[in-house]
């Protein structure tokens, strides 16, 4: 018991209160082994928050991990907000129904960027195929440029060759 207070950050007084008893007198008679921990405190102990998070196996027999598989999955920061949590009468299943909503928005919010990058990706090929098509359209613009020099520089050409003494004058 006194590994418990300690590990849970609370007083004997808190504990006490939160496995329903209106003094602390019987857990204190139980840390100066005045009295052995009895049925009554057990059955307490597994009706509140405490039995979510410490191992009853270990508190009746000392085997095994004192903190509950629930508690070993936690991350330390989340694992001290339970803790506080079940100190101050707040229902674990509290917290496992926040954390389930939270992972619901998540979740949903997932959904969201999957469908926005699915369009996102879409609409990349969308801009590349124009860009292809205006590169190509580019292209095509400087060989007609060309082609119209060159046919400039050939009209150019025979309008020099054009002998004007042929000309038949009129007049």
């Amino acid at each position: 018991i006194d590994t418990i207070i300690e590990c849970t950050c609370t007083t004997p007084n808190n504990f006490a209160k939160v496995l329903g008893y209106t003094r602390a007198q019987t857990i204190y008679d139980i840390q100066n082994r005045k009295c052995a921990p009895s049925y009554d405190f057990f059955n307490r102990f597994t009706d509140s928050e405490y039995s979510a998070i410490i191992n009853l196996r270990w508190l009746l027999n000392g085997e095994g991990e004192m903190w509950t598989d629930f508690m070993r999955r936690l991350t330390h920061e989340e694992q001290i907000v339970v803790v506080d949590n079940v100190n101050h009468g707040v229902s674990v299943s509290s917290y496992q129904m926040e954390q389930d909503a939270d992972r619901s928005i998540r979740i949903a919010e997932f959904d969201l960027l999957k469908e926005e990058n699915v369009r996102l990706k879409d609409r990349a090929k969308l801009a590349d195929r124009y860009y292809k098509m205006t590169l190509e359209q580019a292209k095509e613009i400087g060989r007609l440029e060309q082609r119209i020099k060159d046919l400039e520089q050939r009209l150019e050409k025979t309008a020099g060759d054009v002998s004007t003494g042929d000309i038949a004058s009129v007049g």
